[in-house]
């Protein structure tokens, strides 16, 4: 049985601040001193990750494993 949840719409604004903060920052901290290649790295896979996370919606239920949707009501055969 798939961990569930439903997308709410602080979850998406929080994603949405984070990624904006992220692309504001480009290769620096918070403090102004740049990243280190291993920070760069870490930076884009979580930019990546902040992005796949906006292509859900509001209201959508996810498997909180995978954060892939879940049809809440599969056609049935």
């Amino acid at each position: 049985m798939a961990r569930k949840q439903k997308i709410t719409q602080s979850q998406v604004d929080h994603w949405e601040l984070t990624l904006q903060m992220f692309l504001d920052q480009g290769d620096f901290r918070q403090d102004g001193r740049p990243l280190s290649p291993a920070g760069i790295a870490e930076r884009k896979g979580e930019i990546a990750e902040l992005r796949g996370l906006l292509t859900l919606r509001v209201g959508q239920v996810v498997d909180l494993d995978t954060v892939q949707p879940i049809d809440e009501h599969p056609k049935e055969g």
